[in-house]
Parts: structure tokens; sequence; C-alpha cells
């Protein structure tokens, strides 16, 4: 899939984190427009995703840090929720998010790329997440399909 992760900057297991998720709180709280609170609750999930990665490739056998890592991947997903409800409610406010919709799109595929990629190198219980995580996702893919058409009628 041609779309590329943002850095994801603080890694969770940094103690420092917590000053960036209180940052990232307020900010999101602060967005009124629902195409940019869209915008930022994705701009999350793909940092929060390729934070996860960066925890699962560094994890080797540290199970502590594998399941930061995985329920890092959660949180990206929750925000990639947060940003389909935001398209939404700008659709029904008349906002065009064709563009904005398109990109979710995409971003959703790389998702299930990502989270693909960590199931095959998973086993157990990181594996029944990751794997829950990708059906999300391809639910996911399937809203932003729908919206797709929804936009073109």
């Amino acid at each position: 899939v041609n779309y590329d992760l943002r850095y994801p900057g603080i890694l969770p297991d940094n103690p420092l984190y917590v000053l960036r998720v209180i940052r990232d709180k307020i900010v999101g709280f602060s967005i009124s427009s629902p195409l940019k609170k869209a915008e930022f609750n994705l701009l999350q999930a793909d940092k929060r995703l390729n934070a996860g990665v960066y925890l699962f490739n560094s994890a080797k056998q540290n199970d502590k840090k594998m399941k930061l890592s995985v329920s890092t991947i959660s949180k990206a997903e929750n925000y990639f929720y947060e940003a389909i409800v935001e398209i939404k409610r700008a659709n029904n406010q008349g906002i065009n998010t064709r563009s904005l919709t398109e990109k979710l799109l995409d971003a959703s595929k790389k998702h299930q790329e990502v989270i693909f990629s960590l199931e095959e190198r998973s086993k157990g219980n990181t594996r029944e997440s990751l794997v829950f995580q990708s059906k999300r996702v391809e639910d996911f893919e399937k809203q932003i399909n729908q919206l797709l058409l929804k936009i073109s009628e």
C-alpha cells in the first residue's frame, strides 16, 4: 500500500510519554471542526500504530514490552475509529470529505498490512490480540467504502 505512517516520536515506554499524551488530549479537545478532528485522529492513529511497531520490533521476548506494543496498536485503532466518526459527522454537516475519506481508505489498507505482518511474527495471546485488531480495521475499511459510495451519490 502506498501510504506512509508518520514517525511516532517518543514511544510509550519512555517516562516522558505521559506528557505527550496530555498534550495530544488537549490539542484534540481544542479542535472543533469535525474534518480537522478526523485529520488529527488519523495522524494519532498512524503515529500510535508505528509506535506499536517500534515496540514490537524491540520487544525480543520481553513480555511487558510486547503487551505495551499490542496496547499501543489497540489505541491506534481507537483513534482510527474516532476519525471515521468525525468524517461521518462532517458529512452530515454537508462538508466535502472525499479527499480525507479516500486517505482513510488508504490508511486502513496500510494498517491492515502492518498488523498482518506483525501477526505473522507473533504467537499466543499477542497473535490473538493482533488478529482482533486486524478484523477491526477490516470493518473500518468496509465503513469507509460505504462512506465513499454515499459521497458519490
